[in-house]
């Protein structure tokens, strides 16, 4: 029917149905307020003025609940979008939907920046993926060359799409790790490798196992371990003297992690954790 149909009463099923997926009613109500909102084209914040919603919307909001329901499907990529830092980024499913954890990596480096502990030069994004990382420090670090790098055509597409969206300047180049960085010459590397054991990847939640990139995910060759151990030696071989490796980790991999630093003769000064107390991001430094 045509008739205007009730906010709350609409979020109020659609929370239940998603709460399931979601994880539990108050994520499945986040969900759908996050929906809803996409579909009536408003902030989330928007919902609250608004007591009713045409019935086209309603309908249009209902088929996106449905598809979340039946196919598990993350919210980001049936929105497209997903915030970050103080950005709104253009996610699909040719990137990982960026997490709030990861914005930790952001924080870290501009907390040693304030303090006087950056040196001069540009900073790279390894493996950027949307561009979340790379994005937001170009915002913030005012005057200095941000790049990212990424293996995949696909990600830095939508990594461009990101940067004129955001009107946000960042140099972009296809690279294999850090082989496209002149050596000496990086005030700062940035990543958020993939960190997650193949045997790993069959327990994650369904819609990051059956969607995002397995790629950006678990190591395509090789190891956590490897990984984790290249990425420091790249690192150390491109960063100034005094510049700074600041990495993102999984779950109990502060050893693996602060090793392989070491192990490449960089200094480990810091490991962050996130909200959840877990040891979530590393900071070592390019010993002067």
């Amino acid at each position: 029917s045509g008739t205007p149909r009730a906010v709350g009463a609409l979020l109020g099923r659609a929370a239940a149905r998603l709460a399931p997926r979601a994880g539990d009613r108050s994520a499945g109500r986040l969900e759908a307020e996050v929906l809803l909102a996409h579909a009536l084209g408003v902030g989330r914040g928007d919902l609250l003025l608004r007591p009713e919603v045409p019935a086209p919307v309603a309908e249009a909001f209902e088929a996106l609940v449905d598809a979340r329901v039946a196919t598990g499907r993350p919210v980001a990529y049936l929105t497209g979008e997903r915030g970050f830092y103080d950005l709104d980024l253009l996610v699909d499913e040719r990137v990982l939907v960026p997490r709030p954890e990861t914005e930790h990596v952001v924080t870290v480096l501009l907390e040693l920046e304030a303090a006087g502990r950056l040196p001069p030069g540009p900073v790279v994004d390894r493996g950027t993926g949307s561009g979340a990382l790379a994005l937001a420090l170009a915002g913030q670090l005012r005057g200095r060359l941000v790049a990212g790098l990424d293996l995949s055509a696909g990600a830095l597409e939508v990594a461009a799409a990101n940067a004129a969206r955001c009107g946000r300047p960042l140099r972009l180049l296809r690279a294999d790790g850090l082989s496209a960085c002149a050596g000496g010459r990086w005030a700062a590397v940035v990543a958020n490798p993939p960190y997650v054991r193949a045997e790993e990847h069959e327990t994650l939640p369904a819609d990051v196992r059956d969607h995002e990139p397995r790629g950006a995910l678990v190591p395509g060759e090789g190891s956590v371990e490897a990984v984790y151990a290249r990425l420091a030696a790249e690192a150390a071989r491109v960063l100034v003297p005094g510049g700074w490796l600041v990495t993102e980790m999984g779950l109990g991999q502060t050893e693996l992690v602060t090793g392989a630093c070491r192990a490449a003769g960089l200094e480990v000064e810091r490991v962050e954790p996130d909200l959840a107390g877990i040891p979530r991001v590393v900071a070592a430094r390019a010993v002067p």
